[in-house]
């Protein structure tokens, strides 16, 4: 939302049976100005009816990690156990932060509920907020704890090789931290959370969060926290590797992709969205499936973009879109972010989205 469209819900909520004249003259715009503003306002969803009456706020809640990527990719084939020439960035990333920036880039109301350390990453972290007008009032920093960080090691194509991460301040993330923030939780539109959650919290958010669950998966090695009560899951998106894995944990045989995701269904998940740069988008539910595999062509970086699909995919959802139509333009987020070095693309908008789609799913 706009700091215009605040001034003018403000406005209505002192007269909600304002004319479109009163309300141009109180700022000082055209009366064709005022008529925009509140039609932006009505397709949004703050305002609705005549007599502008205001709608319940909608809102997603974003609880996940929050870290510095340092990401080193080689100019050449990558040589085991030797030094390899290459180009080392520093970024904000984290799964949950990279869906709640995606999220305020399309204009979609969030709360970003994470814990970051009073270090000098954590202060690049509430800069950064600041600039992209994230919410991150419900973040908390965590005295003598260090920001959570990640090294990725990528190949000359951009595709990550290895990665290691330092993230223990998520221990501070417990079923108390969650609790406090529990009831917003549940008002929201749609809880996405990442398995940098603690096992104890996801399970937590299993049992106590009513609102439909997302879960976007972080690593091979994190999957097993998602095992009990998998049922609970609105919207699994998980990369093929995870997939394989997460099957293994459930202690079940993984045979290859469309086995795999009808074996989550079969335990209750609700949507399954299988996702990698080589492999491409499968998602499948009890009653439509949809697979596109489509090469990017440039690729920069591949850390953000499942966090970018994820947050456009809620976008869509939200939006009142069908599964096919926000399934593209979520694909299609992803590969922008691809693009671009920065794990979500900077000029994320539904204007480039639509653009984009035109060109990459031109049916």
């Amino acid at each position: 939302m706009t700091e215009r469209e605040l001034e003018i819900l403000k406005i209505i909520k002192q007269n909600p049976l304002i004319s479109q004249y009163e309300l141009a003259d109180i700022l000082g715009i055209t009366r064709s100005g005022a008529a925009a503003h509140i039609h932006n306002l009505t397709r949004k969803g703050y305002i609705k009816g005549k007599g502008y009456v205001l709608s319940e706020p909608r809102f997603i809640t974003v609880v996940g990690g929050v870290n510095i990527d340092t990401i080193g990719t080689s100019r050449s084939k990558l040589i085991s156990d030797n030094s390899n020439p290459g180009k080392i960035i520093h970024l904000l990333g984290g799964a949950g932060r990279n869906i709640a920036l995606a999220l305020t880039k399309l204009e979609v109301s969030n709360y970003f509920i994470s814990v970051f350390g009073d270090d000098l990453n954590g202060r690049k972290f509430l800069d950064d907020a600041k600039e992209n007008n994230m919410d991150i009032q419900y973040c908390e920093k965590i005295k003598g704890e260090a920001t959570s960080s990640f090294i990725s090691i990528n190949d000359s194509a951009g595709n990550r090789i290895v990665g290691i991460d330092d993230m223990d301040i998520y221990h501070n993330m417990t079923p108390v931290f969650i609790e406090k923030n529990l009831d917003r939780i549940n008002h929201s539109d749609y809880c996405i959370i990442d398995t940098n959650l603690p096992k104890a919290v996801i399970e937590y958010i299993y049992d106590k969060v009513t609102t439909p669950l997302v879960v976007k998966t972080v690593s091979l090695n994190k999957s097993y926290r998602l095992i009990n009560n998998i049922q609970k899951i609105e919207i699994l998106i998980i990369t093929p590797k995870e997939l394989s894995q997460l099957v293994s944990e459930l202690n079940e045989t993984y045979k290859n992709i469309n086995n795999a995701i009808d074996l989550l269904l079969n335990k209750g998940v609700k949507n399954v969205l299988v996702f990698s740069v080589s492999k491409g988008l499968f998602f499948k539910n009890q009653s439509i499936e949809y697979k596109w595999n489509i090469k990017p062509n440039l690729i920069v970086n591949t850390n953000g973009a499942s966090a970018t699909l994820t947050g456009t995919l809620i976008w869509g959802l939200q939006n009142n879109m069908n599964w096919e139509e926000a399934l593209k333009y979520a694909y299609v987020a992803a590969i922008s972010s691809m693009e671009t070095q920065t794990p979500v693309n900077a000029n994320l908008s539904e204007e480039l989205l639509m653009k984009k789609k035109k060109f990459l799913f031109p049916n």
